[in-house]
Protein backbone atom coordinates (compact mmCIF):
# COMPACT_ATOMS: atom_id res chain seq x y z
CA UNK A 1 0.00 0.00 0.00
CA UNK A 2 1.25 3.48 -1.03
CA UNK A 3 -0.72 6.47 0.46
CA UNK A 4 0.96 9.90 -1.30
CA UNK A 5 -0.64 13.35 -1.62
CA UNK A 6 -1.26 15.91 -4.29
CA UNK A 7 -1.37 19.40 -5.10
CA UNK A 8 -4.08 20.34 -7.60
CA UNK A 9 -3.75 23.89 -8.98
CA UNK A 10 -7.12 25.72 -8.63
CA UNK A 11 -7.58 29.48 -9.52
CA UNK A 12 -7.18 32.11 -6.94
CA UNK A 13 -10.42 34.09 -6.32
CA UNK A 14 -10.85 37.60 -5.06
CA UNK A 15 -11.08 38.19 -1.38
CA UNK A 16 -10.02 36.32 1.86
CA UNK A 17 -11.70 33.26 1.30
CA UNK A 18 -9.20 31.88 -0.56
CA UNK A 19 -6.25 31.95 1.58
CA UNK A 20 -6.12 28.83 3.06
CA UNK A 21 -5.74 27.12 -0.32
CA UNK A 22 -2.37 29.10 -0.73
CA UNK A 23 0.72 26.49 -0.62
CA UNK A 24 3.85 27.94 0.80
CA UNK A 25 5.47 25.34 -0.31
CA UNK A 26 4.05 24.70 -3.99
CA UNK A 27 3.83 28.67 -3.86
CA UNK A 28 0.32 27.96 -6.02
CA UNK A 29 -3.31 27.90 -5.05
CA UNK A 30 -4.98 24.58 -4.87
CA UNK A 31 -6.56 21.69 -2.63
CA UNK A 32 -4.93 18.59 -1.24
CA UNK A 33 -5.85 15.10 -1.73
CA UNK A 34 -4.52 11.91 -0.60
CA UNK A 35 -4.51 8.43 -2.34
CA UNK A 36 -3.88 5.29 -1.61
CA UNK A 37 -3.25 2.94 -4.06
CA UNK A 38 -2.48 -1.01 -3.72
CA UNK A 39 0.67 -2.71 -4.91
CA UNK A 40 -0.08 -2.72 -8.45
CA UNK A 41 -1.10 1.00 -8.68
CA UNK A 42 -4.57 0.83 -8.10
CA UNK A 43 -6.72 3.59 -6.43
CA UNK A 44 -7.55 2.52 -3.79
CA UNK A 45 -9.42 4.88 -1.75
CA UNK A 46 -9.09 9.07 -2.10
CA UNK A 47 -9.35 11.72 0.74
CA UNK A 48 -11.98 14.62 0.78
CA UNK A 49 -10.52 18.40 -0.54
CA UNK A 50 -8.39 19.70 1.92
CA UNK A 51 -7.28 23.11 1.91
CA UNK A 52 -3.75 23.43 0.10
CA UNK A 53 -1.77 24.85 2.76
CA UNK A 54 -2.16 21.50 4.91
CA UNK A 55 0.53 19.15 4.88
CA UNK A 56 0.46 15.87 4.09
CA UNK A 57 1.60 14.51 7.42
CA UNK A 58 -1.08 16.63 9.66
CA UNK A 59 -3.75 15.84 7.00
CA UNK A 60 -2.37 11.88 6.88
CA UNK A 61 -3.08 11.96 10.23
CA UNK A 62 -6.36 13.78 10.42
CA UNK A 63 -7.86 11.58 8.53
CA UNK A 64 -9.84 8.58 8.33
CA UNK A 65 -8.07 6.67 5.72
CA UNK A 66 -8.56 2.62 5.33
CA UNK A 67 -4.98 2.30 6.91
CA UNK A 68 -6.06 3.89 10.11
CA UNK A 69 -8.66 0.90 11.15
CA UNK A 70 -5.94 -1.84 9.24
CA UNK A 71 -4.46 -4.20 12.52
CA UNK A 72 -0.53 -4.09 12.50
CA UNK A 73 0.80 -6.50 11.01
CA UNK A 74 -2.31 -7.34 8.64
CA UNK A 75 -3.27 -5.45 4.87
CA UNK A 76 -6.22 -3.53 4.77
Amino acid sequence: MLLDGTLVRTRRRTGDENRPNYSGKHKVHGLLFLALTDEHGNLVWISAAKPGRSSEITTAAITRSPLAFARPGSAP
